[in-house]
């Protein structure tokens, strides 16, 4: 690809318009190109030849013909392949070799502290690299590959970065109502597979969650970015998930459990401030956790099922009741007769 510096997030913005149904003409790829470009603090490319040469080196790099479509005064430009992307095409051996070399450089890091997840990424990366198409599997990771949203996951890491306020389309769960969001980004984080943008929502005037599977589209918003003192890394290492409760603080939460099943909570904790506390004279484990009480807190003692009960603290207690009281209910047996 010409202009090989910049070429990478060239081919990634040109492969998604090429793939756009819609299609764009040369200079509104180039402008999208600059977009992208200009985030990341590089210079803009101002001849349009530089695109028609990516579309070349691409045609060239994978095969697939680039096809121009006349659309009323204007020519857009598609793959011949409606469904190909240069991110479904198969890994070539060079692809394989500069893969490899990137993770001998990663590696050299391991013994850092906070660099410990390059083992597992390592693993992950080889294991992919060394099956063959018929080759039988030895390992399986933890992914989710119908994860939608992780188009915007660069974007969102760059706009925290130069502290841009966003736009969002958001769709919840709860609701078939799309939302119009404007927020100011401050952290991502991972939970369960999925990953959540941190941010203030100038609507609800808080720090909210959103998922990034959720956010349908983003747009820069020319707003002064509203800041916060918050240490998301420090402030996240008393939570589980992603739950945002402002002002809460760390608490104590005691919790009683078989000790059969201790022994799985003993080797996979509920959270790194995880702790014995007591064996009880029946033989139970009482386990103790320094966290901020959440959804996910929640979600996680609820999944120890029958073999757990909260001690304390007593709003959390009080919670778990009510729970397990609405799931006796829907457990009910009709009356006969």
């Amino acid at each position: 690809m010409a202009n090989v510096k910049n070429a990478a997030i060239r081919e990634i913005i040109i492969d998604r318009c090429l793939q756009d149904r819609k299609g764009y003409t040369v200079l509104q790829i180039l402008k999208k190109c600059n977009a992208a470009l200009e985030l990341r603090g590089y210079r803009e490319i101002t001849s349009p030849n530089t695109i028609l040469n990516d579309f070349v080196a691409i045609s060239n790099r994978w095969h697939q013909n680039i096809v121009p479509v006349r659309k009323g005064r204007n020519i857009v430009y598609h793959y011949e392949d409606r469904q190909f992307s240069i991110f479904k095409a198969p890994i070539g051996e060079q692809d394989i070799i500069e893969m490899y070399e990137a993770l001998e450089t990663l590696k050299k890091f391991e013994s850092y502290q906070g660099f410990e997840w390059i083992e597992e990424l390592s693993w992950n990366i080889r294991s992919k690299l060394l099956m063959g198409n018929d080759a039988k599997p030895v390992m399986a990771f933890d992914d989710n590959k119908q994860l939608r949203g992780m188009e915007f996951f660069s974007q969102l890491h760059d706009y925290i970065r130069i502290e841009q306020p966003l736009q969002l389309k958001y769709q919840t769960y709860r609701s078939k109502d799309l939302m119009q969001l404007t927020v100011h980004p401050y952290f991502l984080k991972q939970y369960n597979s999925r990953w959540f943008l941190i941010a203030f929502n100038e609507q609800r005037q808080c720090i909210s969650n959103f998922a990034i599977d959720r956010i349908l589209t983003i747009e820069t918003v020319g707003k002064k970015f509203i800041p916060t003192d918050i240490d998301f890394t420090e402030y996240y290492n008393n939570v589980i998930g992603v739950s945002f409760i402002p002002d809460e603080q760390p608490q104590e939460v005691l919790f009683e459990v078989e000790a059969i099943q201790y022994q799985y909570l003993e080797s996979k904790p509920l959270h790194h401030s995880q702790k014995l506390k007591e064996t009880t004279p029946d033989g139970n484990v009482i386990v103790s956790l320094f966290v901020i009480p959440n959804y996910e807190l929640r979600q996680q003692l609820l999944s120890l099922g029958f073999k757990a009960k909260v001690l304390k603290p007593d709003k959390l207690r009080e919670q778990m009741t009510y729970i397990a009281q609405k799931m006796n209910e829907n457990y009910q047996l009709p009356q006969i007769g």
